[in-house]
């Protein structure tokens, strides 16, 4: 299911290194990206509990899993139940392979917001290949499972 992607060491060694920024400034990036893109892709906010929005705890559960991320980015294996639990959520709330660009422009755009300086152009390069690499696993597994879901159940005779 989950397989180590193809991302660059390099990639991996500077995601790596954002891990504890990450932690510490985590939950400011998602609630950035979130107003970022509720604002620029307003459509989409129906698909979103908007109270876990105004409570925190979708920009906090999102946090966690992009820390998780960064710290786990060369054993991918490891996150293997956090992807399992979001990709049935994103399943139930039909998100669609055409909306992981949205999210990842919104998330990119929050880090640079909030990390400012230590949002370099080598940290912004390297987290573009990671969400990319991220968001195929994402949809792959999504895929099967709306694959899955659609097929009949055999009837027992």
């Amino acid at each position: 299911m989950v397989q180590d992607t193809m991302i660059s060491q390099q990639t991996i060694d500077i995601v790596k290194s954002t891990a504890p920024v990450l932690k510490k400034n985590g939950q400011q990036i998602t609630t950035r990206m979130y107003e970022i893109m509720f604002q620029n892709h307003p459509e989409i906010r129906e698909q979103f509990d908007m109270s876990a929005q105004a409570n925190g705890s979708q920009p906090a559960r999102l946090a966690t899993a992009v820390y998780s991320y960064a710290a786990q980015i060369d054993n991918l294996r490891a996150l293997k139940p956090m992807v399992e639990k979001i990709a049935h959520r994103h399943v139930q709330t039909h998100v669609t392979p055409e909306q992981y660009p949205i999210v990842g422009e919104s998330l990119l755009q929050a880090m640079k917001d909030v990390l400012r300086e230590a949002a370099t152009e080598e940290v912004m390069a390297a987290w573009t290949e990671a969400y990319q690499a991220l968001s195929e696993v994402f949809i792959n597994r999504e895929h099967d499972i709306y694959n899955k879901e659609k097929k009949p159940q055999l009837l027992h005779s």
